[in-house]
């Protein structure tokens, strides 16, 4: 009986007047590469017209909604979007600056409150492949597991995806003449690799990570070079070109000695 009445007195002290409270103490890890775009979910579906919505980095208000989804950013405005109709706050191209505690607050028919511990890392965003080679591109995740989704696009195509709720790992590239074969998944890391690259596979491919808490973006810029001819028969060329200056050599020498013996034989006929 005590434990029903302490059970019925925190449910009252979470309805009041109307509104039900959900506050966590839990802070939600997001590790980011440095050029990356982030989002944030709030925590709702759909905002309700009355609702009020903060986004606080450190003790700052970056930006809010307030009544009838009227939205305002104050910092970082040129990096930062804000979704007027479920809260969600869009970090992009970010940077170590950007790094720290997120919290949102919402206020309005419910309240709810939660927290984002953003690290930004460095990595590079560009990779440049020899003709036939392979490339792997990361994911830089030791393991996919908290993300529900994970997509590879290359020219707003999907190639690979991995769908941990269905356990679906799907590759695109039988259909698709254009890698023809040439495409694995590692199914624990969710990196992409791509066999005997070609010329006509430089682009930038896209990655997104989706879970629910929040979504990664990221660009990567493959530059596939092409050795050429030349390369491949560079010994044949060296190798040419030395036997041709050794018959020049040759030729050069005969002919020195011809016109020494020519002179001693006047010499020779004179005397």
């Amino acid at each position: 009986m005590r434990n029903h009445s302490f059970l019925f007195w925190v449910v009252l002290g979470l309805l009041v007047d109307g509104v039900f409270v959900s506050v966590t103490d839990e802070v939600k890890p997001v590790s980011v590469m440095k050029g990356d775009s982030v989002i944030l979910n709030a925590g709702v579906s759909e905002l309700q017209s009355d609702d009020m919505l903060e986004w606080i980095f450190g003790e700052v208000i970056i930006a809010k909604i307030e009544e009838k989804h009227k939205i305002s950013i104050n910092v970082f405005r040129d990096r930062l979007e804000l979704d007027s109709q479920n809260g969600s706050l869009t970090i992009k191209d970010i940077t170590n600056e950007h790094e720290g505690l997120y919290k949102v607050d919402i206020r309005g028919r419910s309240e709810t409150s939660k927290r984002f511990n953003v690290t930004v890392r460095g990595g590079a965003k560009k990779k440049i492949v020899m003709m036939g080679e392979s490339i792997s591109l990361h994911t830089s995740v030791i393991e996919i597991k908290g993300y529900d989704l994970v997509l590879w696009k290359f020219e707003d195509h999907v190639m690979a995806e991995i769908n941990k709720g269905t356990d679906l790992f799907l590759l695109h590239d039988t259909s698709d003449e254009k890698f023809n074969g040439r495409l694995d998944l590692d199914r624990q890391t969710g990196d992409l690799i791509i066999r005997s690259i070609q010329t006509t596979d430089s682009g930038v491919y896209q990655l997104n990570m989706i879970s629910s808490s929040h979504t990664i973006q990221r660009n990567i810029t493959v530059t596939v070079s092409d050795p050429g001819p030349h390369t491949n028969n560079g010994p044949l060329i060296w190798g040419l070109s030395l036997g041709i200056g050794f018959l020049v050599a040759f030729a050069l020498g005969v002919l020195c000695h011809c016109m020494i013996k020519k002179g001693f034989s006047r010499v020779s006929t004179s005397g």
